[in-house]
């Protein structure tokens, strides 16, 4: 009967050193991929107790509609696109209901697109500033990745968690930010600037929101969009736009 044991058991190992490499091998030799993210949570920073009961049911729809924001990651070892998914307004949809899709994607905070050449580690966003969207040629941020022993499964997958931070010329703050990615799908890229880890980034815990990878697609045949850069200002020609802007806004108040 032991050996009946031994022996099955065994054998499911076996089974399942060969799915995992097989799986494994699947990302690893698969030029393109199409990832999908969602707001998996909206982070509030103070509570909605203290709103009055109608923006507590607008606030508390916001959040429910959060997950219907959708993000697309197109990416080979190169080049990665990254995306907000369209969204159409259903015909029974309000313009209410529309303008909630609209402010659940601030929690985020996310450019509008964002280019990659990682083989130059460069990226081109498009970033709305005032009403006007931006192009912004740059290198890539600096995050000072940390690996932590912790890992977690995320659709079935290992992932490991990195801790790291970066300056944000919006907020002229130095902000923190967690995430977690995948070792066995090799490809140093993830939603929106976060990038520069040893596998592909599955979720980021940001300010506002976590953001979590929703779908996973090994795709072919597929080309990677390529933002026009011929017009783009250098990040610190943006960040001199941000200045101008918010001493404009800090003389409108004292006017008022």
């Amino acid at each position: 009967m032991n050996l009946i044991f031994l022996h099955n058991r065994t054998l499911k190992s076996i089974l399942y050193v060969i799915f995992f490499v097989t799986f494994s091998s699947l990302f690893a030799q698969t030029p393109y991929y199409k990832v999908t993210y969602y707001i998996s949570e909206i982070k509030l920073h103070g509570s909605i107790d203290n709103m009055d009961e109608k923006a507590q049911r607008f606030t508390e729809q916001i959040i429910n509609r959060a997950k219907d924001v959708n993000y697309i990651l197109t990416i080979n070892k190169d080049y990665s696109f990254f995306e907000s998914e369209n969204f159409l307004s259903k015909e029974n949809e309000s313009s209410q209901e529309n303008m909630q899709l609209i402010l659940a994607k601030r929690f985020a905070s996310f450019n509008e697109k964002v280019y990659a050449n990682h083989k130059k580690d460069s990226i081109v966003v498009i970033r709305d500033l005032g009403g006007v969207n931006y192009s912004v040629k740059r290198k890539n941020y600096v995050f000072n990745w940390v690996i932590k022993k912790e890992n977690k499964k995320i659709l079935g997958l290992d992932a490991m968690k990195a801790e790291g931070n970066y300056y944000d010329a919006l907020t002229n703050k130095e902000l923190k930010v967690e995430a977690w990615f995948i070792p066995s799908i090799p490809i140093q890229a993830g939603p929106d600037i976060f990038m520069d880890l040893p596998g592909l980034i599955a979720e980021v815990n940001l300010q506002g929101a976590v953001v979590t990878v929703k779908k996973i697609e090994p795709i072919t045949n597929i080309g990677i969009e390529k933002v026009d850069d011929s017009k783009a200002i250098s990040q610190q020609e943006f960040e001199s736009l941000i200045g101008d802007l918010t001493k404009k806004m800090e003389n409108y108040n004292e006017d008022w």
